[in-house]
């Protein structure tokens, strides 16, 4: 099995976190969690790659923009592109099939998720997304 990189981990769990409608409070909530499961330092220097990158938006960016329209994902554009090309995942799939989609895919892919936390919130969110 091919090991993702800590990084890579938790865009994921922020590209899973997109197709639930999520609110700030959903992407805090969640980037607490992650910090708190992954350890402080592990999981800033993993954001840190992934802001520096383009792949991810901050917090801070993400509350600033509250109340402006549809809350700001953690996930930019280019963090959804990059797992949906990670993840051979069609990126015009129908929305609302694409956590099925990415649940297959990790199923059969052969990559790992390493980082329990990351691991728990996807097969929690895909579980969730079935029973709706």
């Amino acid at each position: 099995m091919k090991e993702l990189q800590d990084k890579e981990q938790i865009l994921m769990a922020y590209y899973t976190q997109y197709y639930t409608a999520a609110t700030t409070e959903d992407v805090a909530a969640l980037d607490e969690r992650l910090s708190q499961g992954i350890g402080k330092d592990r999981y800033e220097e993993a954001m840190n790659e992934l802001k520096e990158e383009g792949l991810i938006n901050g917090l801070a960016l993400v509350k600033e923009e509250e109340g402006e329209g549809p809350p700001l994902p953690m996930a930019t554009n280019e963090g959804m592109l990059y797992i949906n090309n990670t993840l051979n995942l069609q990126s015009d799939a129908v929305e609302d099939h694409q956590l099925d989609y990415l649940d297959n895919n990790l199923k059969t892919s052969g990559l790992e998720l390493t980082l329990e936390p990351v691991k728990t919130y996807i097969e929690e969110t895909v579980r969730q997304q079935k029973e709706m």
